[in-house]
């Protein structure tokens, strides 16, 4: 694994035709009705956020931001050796403070086949006002490349992502498998 490419991207994006909002408590399917969480999809009320990898961060970016109706986004759990890993987080019911502005900030870890955690860096994933209803695309993000010697292991990464408005944090994680 090779560590010391973290990337934290910090531009804001125009989203445009984002994915429409799930239910107002917590996740649904297709049919709008209650999905059951997993670990890479946590809510605390209406604060919803999800952690996704990408294999092509600038190719979901964009089909993000050009997309009219919920964009089918480039996400993998398997990557091969030498390939860039980048860590995506989309997120909805932020709380704005008195100013307007969400405050919504991400910590990035990686936990080891041995299991052991490491932390890859942090940085904000939003600090505007909310796109409600819409979901937004954080803007931070931590882009990884693993090495001959990580062929054929499991990782898992790991989000803390909290709004720190309303003082609400989730922990996501999603399993990574190098090839």
């Amino acid at each position: 694994m090779h560590l010391p490419l973290p990337h934290l991207a910090c531009s804001a994006l125009l989203l445009l035709g984002s994915p429409a909002p799930a239910h107002a408590t917590g996740w649904t399917d297709a049919a709008g009705q209650p999905a059951p969480e997993r670990e890479n999809m946590r809510s605390a009320g209406n604060f919803l956020v999800r952690l996704s990898l990408t294999g092509d961060e600038a190719a979901l970016r964009k089909e993000w931001a050009e997309a009219t109706a919920a964009p089918q986004l480039p996400t993998i759990d398997r990557a091969a050796v030498g390939a860039p890993v980048t860590t995506v987080l989309v997120f909805n019911g932020c709380t704005p403070d008195p100013a307007g502005r969400c405050d919504v900030f991400a910590e990035f870890s990686i936990v080891a086949p041995d299991g052991l955690r490491t932390r890859l860096g942090a940085g904000s994933l939003w600090y505007a006002p909310p796109l409600t209803p819409r979901f937004m695309l954080g803007s931070a993000s931590v882009t990884l490349l693993f090495r001959e010697k990580d062929k054929g292991k499991a990782f898992r990464m790991i989000a803390t992502v909290e709004d720190r408005v309303a003082r609400k944090t989730l922990e996501l994680s999603t399993p990574l498998r190098i090839d």
